[in-house]
């Protein structure tokens, strides 16, 4: 298969703008108003002669700072990927993955099954009290704060990690972040309580 040349790609992406009245586009690619009259007006073979021409016909200019801030976003989008892909393994529900990153059902659905992750029927079964106590003493070690936020969706999974391989039962990601949010109420409560 061969790879088209940049004429032909920058030269094909100016046509199809002409064709849907997009005239702004080439001019913003650099071509003047009479050459875009001449594209416009341009033959199949004419177009693949002048794409496959080996004289120079384009310079490419990279905006470093937009290039920059695309590898960030990338970047960032990556790790979140793996975030989500971590948080399905750890037995995340439909609910935490929607609170988390907005994920569908749908959604949610589709990447447990592309992981290969099967879900239990039913809740899934309370931790042991020392378990239990266990997770919170964790949470309270290392929480960031807000349990609204990733840092401390990473928190709650890294706990989920800790306890599962302490544990002869697994225990889920679901499970850690409705006790720790349970705790986190039962605490808050207390606090209003005694300030009223």
């Amino acid at each position: 298969m061969m790879i088209p040349s940049l004429n032909y790609v920058v030269f094909t992406h100016a046509l199809h703008a002409l064709h849907n009245g997009n005239m702004h586009y080439c001019e913003s690619l650099g071509f003047t108003y009479e050459e875009i009259k001449s594209l416009s007006s341009l033959s199949l073979d004419a177009l693949f002669f002048i794409s496959n021409t080996s004289a120079a016909l384009l310079t490419v200019t990279i905006h470093h700072d937009r290039l920059d801030q695309s590898l960030k976003q990338s970047c960032q989008e990556s790790q979140r990927q793996q975030q989500i892909d971590r948080a399905i393994r750890l037995g995340g529900s439909i609910a935490l993955l929607n609170t988390y990153f907005g994920l569908t059902s749908n959604e949610t659905c589709q990447r447990r099954r592309l992981t290969g992750v099967t879900v239990p029927h039913g809740r899934a079964p309370l931790p042991d009290e020392t378990t239990d106590t266990r997770l919170w003493h964790l949470w309270q070690q290392y929480s960031p704060g807000s349990i609204h936020s990733l840092n401390a969706l990473d928190v709650m999974m890294q706990i989920t990690e800790e306890l599962s391989r302490e544990n002869t039962l697994p225990v889920s990601l679901t499970t850690v972040w409705n006790r720790i949010a349970h705790c986190e109420q039962e605490r808050q409560n207390r606090r209003m309580s005694r300030a009223g």
